[in-house]
């Protein structure tokens, strides 16, 4: 093979491995639009909208009210304020759904590209295995494994084309946008730069569970006030200090349990930037190698073939990437579900 020969198959293999997705998408959508019309369309943030108009609608009456009891007013302040933390964290649980949509319709395709090189890759592998066969520089039994792998890898690129399809119609149902959209990347990734100790700042008064277990105290405190009394009988006061008691102790758990998982969501949000680092690296590290293996191309040092393992590498490599980028953007949703703050970068909350 001569120097042009080598030029005009090094630019026919540029051309064979372009990106599937670039090559097939229909509809592309960015991170940020995918989570805007999830929290539009999300069904929970709705209802929860719509059960904080209605709290407030109720407290404003209630307040309004000059024969209301004290009990009616706490009652009304607790909902009003219950529904208002409510709301936010049903925001924030669409915006998580609605990233690991996308995180996964993105892999997927991204996943597709991995494939088909690869099944290129294979077919090549096959092809040689035969011109060897032929000059009995080969075994049956090679050309068979050879048959096997591209068999296989063949399967494999439809299943990833049958996952692109099923990810986009569960992220199509999140946002109502159509089945063929597809996803435009994800940008770069939030670092964390938080702490620990600044996101359990107020902690508590940010998750909806704590905030009812709070108010089931106040409540219960408010009827142990109300019964310390004379005129009430004093079995009434019992179970209302009964009450209180229970109250204090779910209280306590949900303090406790709240603490748990922030710290389990921040360290496996920590975790996931340093694996993203890595990964970063390797894939320069890919990506360097296959340069140089172009550039040894063309002085004729390897061959085409040894150009497509080059280039298979920096694939997986980049998928790899793609996947630590995922990991670290879900871990970031889960750690601001924890913490009551969104964290991700998007969705504008």
């Amino acid at each position: 093979m001569n120097r042009t020969d080598i030029h005009r198959t090094a630019i026919t293999l540029s051309l064979v491995f372009l990106p599937f997705a670039a090559a097939q998408t229909t509809i592309s959508t960015t991170l940020s639009a995918a989570t805007q019309a999830a929290l539009s369309n999300g069904a929970d943030v709705r209802t929860a909208q719509a059960n904080l108009d209605k709290a407030q609608a109720s407290l404003k009456a209630t307040l309004a009210d000059p024969s209301a009891l004290a009990a009616d007013t706490l009652a009304a302040q607790q909902a009003a304020a219950l529904a208002s933390v409510q709301l936010q964290s049903a925001k924030i649980g669409g915006l998580q759904n609605a990233l690991s949509a996308y995180t996964a319709l993105y892999t997927a395709q991204q996943n597709v590209d991995l494939q088909t090189l690869q099944v290129q890759s294979d077919t090549k592998n096959l092809q040689v295995v035969q011109v060897k066969l032929n000059v009995k520089n080969a075994t049956a039994l090679d050309l068979k494994n050879a048959q096997s792998s591209l068999d296989a890898s063949t399967q494999n690129l439809a299943d990833a084309k049958a996952q692109v399809n099923i990810a986009a119609q569960k992220l199509a149902a999140l946002t109502g946008l159509s089945s063929a959209v597809r996803a435009a990347g994800l940008g770069s990734i939030p670092a964390l730069k938080v702490s620990q100790a600044s996101l359990a700042n107020g902690l508590t008064a940010r998750l909806p569970n704590v905030v009812q277990a709070q108010q089931a105290v106040a409540a219960a405190q408010l009827n142990v006030t109300l019964y310390s009394n004379d005129f009430t009988p004093a079995q009434t006061l019992s179970n209302a200090k009964v009450t209180l008691a229970n109250a204090q102790r779910s209280l306590d758990s949900a303090n406790k349990n709240a603490a748990t998982s922030l710290s389990s969501a921040y360290q496996s949000a920590a975790n996931a930037q340093q694996l993203l680092g890595v990964a970063l690296q390797k894939e320069g590290n890919a990506q360097t190698n296959f340069k140089q293996d172009q550039t040894r191309l063309k002085t004729g040092v390897i061959s085409t073939v040894d150009l497509l393992k080059s280039q298979l590498a920096l694939a997986q490599a980049q998928q790899n990437r793609v996947v630590a980028q995922a990991s670290a953007l879900n871990t970031l949703a889960a750690l601001s579900a924890a913490s009551g703050n969104n964290l991700t970068g998007v969705g504008g909350l």
